[in-house]
């Protein structure tokens, strides 16, 4: 098997420049850095201890800003992400920050992976939940670079396929010198595959950002005068789920605001033209610095002020959850002391969820008609459950003992 998948995709290689061009058309791709995909940087490695993190999305990325901080402060860091999206997260937070850089992600190529490995040759790797990508693991294997897994978790969608390959999978995961497991049910997942190594220490999406607090909530007097929902992180129908919603709730509640925060900013006309099939005044900005008295729904096209917005509402759907995605992080949101609704798809977060539906704070939501219903009850009734507190405490426990762990193997303290 590991022969068969270094032989794939050694000749999926020469396929990689049209497949990138053709992304970079969609504008999935950015032009001018495409080439780090490839292996391909113009960026220097200095001399001394480097420490690479590797993420795929925003929410895997923002879940080791407080280990990339620790870690930071003695070391260079490299930072590797797939999506335009995670990059735009981790310039706003390391903008011209010393002894840190972000690279696009380099794809499991065996050229790539030499090329890549040649260029910066990290002396430990720290890979987050699912991201295994065997020919870089197998590199790194043999060059003796330790590898941990931070926060790391197997879905059962991903159990059932890698069952069908145990061997295979237990070659891979032997390879991590360390895995960290989220809870306990990823690694009884793990345990399966007779993996070494494995500590069940939390999930690290507990943990807030340290800056969190001094977001300053949006000011604005006609935002004063409204009743605001926010839809946050919305996939493909749930954006038209919440917009129904709202045409439901505005006879009763004049004043209710909704707001769209898409999960993807490109899907923006797509979610424009589904308003405009309705009655609903609408308007597409970057912030809520100025819009109309009568708007009825607000589309946030930027990630920037998300947190600012984020503040202005109790009451937030949050996306990914109706649809079979797996959910989003709803720990923030949770700290603001918002009520949090969702869908029965969270299968991502689901110890995070369960915490919060036993606070009473986040709502399992099936239909339409059952969100209206949760709306109208807790507008009527809003309580403030404040949880701040359980949630430091939680995370601050996490965080501790993940480093605390991590120590054991960095040489460079």
């Amino acid at each position: 098997m590991r022969f068969a998948y270094y032989l794939i995709t050694k000749v999926l290689y020469y396929l990689l420049y049209p497949y990138l061009h053709l992304r970079i058309l969609r504008k999935k791709e950015c032009p001018l850095r495409y080439k780090e995909k490839l292996g391909v940087s113009l960026k220097t490695r200095n001399n001394g201890y480097l420490i690479w993190f590797h993420c795929s999305s925003i929410g895997e990325l923002k879940s080791i800003f407080p280990i990339i901080d620790h870690y930071l402060k003695k070391n260079q860091i490299l930072v590797t992400t797939s999506t335009l999206s995670s990059n735009q997260v981790f310039q706003k937070k390391y903008y011209n920050t010393k002894n840190i850089i972000h690279q696009y992600a380099p794809i499991d190529s065996p050229q790539i992976v030499k090329k890549f490995f040649k260029k910066w040759n990290p002396n430990i790797i720290f890979f987050t939940e699912s991201e295994i990508w065997p020919n870089q693991i197998f590199y790194a294997k043999n060059k003796n670079i330790p590898i941990i897994l931070l926060n790391a978790r197997i879905s059962n969608k991903s159990f059932i396929k890698w069952k069908l390959i145990k061997s295979s999978m237990n070659k891979i995961l032997n390879c991590f010198d360390l895995i960290l497991c989220q809870s306990k049910e990823s690694a009884d997942y793990f345990n399966y595959f007779e993996t070494n190594n494995i500590k069940i220490l939390g999930n690290l999406k507990f943990v807030v950002p340290e800056n969190f607090e001094n977001e300053n909530k949006e000011e604005n007097l006609n935002l004063q005068k409204k009743l605001i929902f926010i839809a946050l992180s919305t996939h493909p129908t749930e954006e038209e789920f919440c917009i129904k919603v709202h045409a439901s709730l505005k006879s009763q509640y004049p004043n209710l605001l909704t707001i769209i925060i898409p999960r993807h900013i490109n899907r923006i006309p797509e979610i424009q033209k589904i308003i405009t099939n309705t009655k609903l005044n609408f308007l597409i900005v970057e912030s809520l610095d100025n819009f109309e008295n009568n708007t009825d729904i607000l589309i946030i096209n930027s990630y920037g002020n998300t947190k600012k917005i984020l503040k202005s509402s109790k009451y937030v759907f949050i996306g990914g959850s109706l649809v079979n995605h797996g959910g989003q992080n709803p720990i923030e949101v949770a700290y603001n002391n918002a009520l949090i609704f969702h869908g029965p798809y969270v299968h991502n977060f689901t110890e995070i969820y369960d915490f919060l539906n036993k606070e009473n704070i986040a709502f399992k939501i099936n239909s339409e008609i059952e969100l209206i219903d949760q709306l109208k009850a807790k507008f009527n009734n809003y309580q403030n459950k404040n949880i701040k507190e359980k949630i430091i405490k939680i995370g601050d426990e996490i965080l501790s003992s993940t480093i605390k762990k991590l120590d054991e193997y960095i040489v460079n303290q």
